[in-house]
């Protein structure tokens, strides 16, 4: 198993590990964003910077964990990915200007 680069943030008083994403997991993120059916608003919508899909897959964080997290906290979480992973929100923007560009 490959060890990527981690970092520890509190949420509240729950550590939160985030990761930084390989190539590969970056790839299987975009290969099953294509293949999902019904879009739940609040996950998807809720903090423009990240999805709680996209946030699951740069933490060890649950469903059920992020739903107890207050925005704020939600937010650190999403700080210390964003330092992580630079690139994979900058891909992000770009997959955003296309599609808005598409429509």
């Amino acid at each position: 198993m490959q060890t990527t680069n981690t970092r520890e943030v509190m949420a509240g008083e729950q550590g939160v590990i985030c990761r930084e994403l390989t190539v590969l997991q970056v790839r299987a993120w975009i290969e099953a964003a294509g293949q999902e059916g019904a879009v739940d608003v609040v996950a998807e919508m809720l903090f423009p910077a990240c999805s709680f899909d996209s946030l699951k897959r740069m933490t060890d964080l649950t469903d059920e964990q992020i739903n107890t997290l207050r925005p704020s906290q939600v937010n650190a979480v999403i700080e210390v990915c964003r330092e992580l992973n630079p690139d994979f929100f900058v891909l992000l923007g770009r997959l955003s200007t296309m599609r808005q560009s598409s429509r």
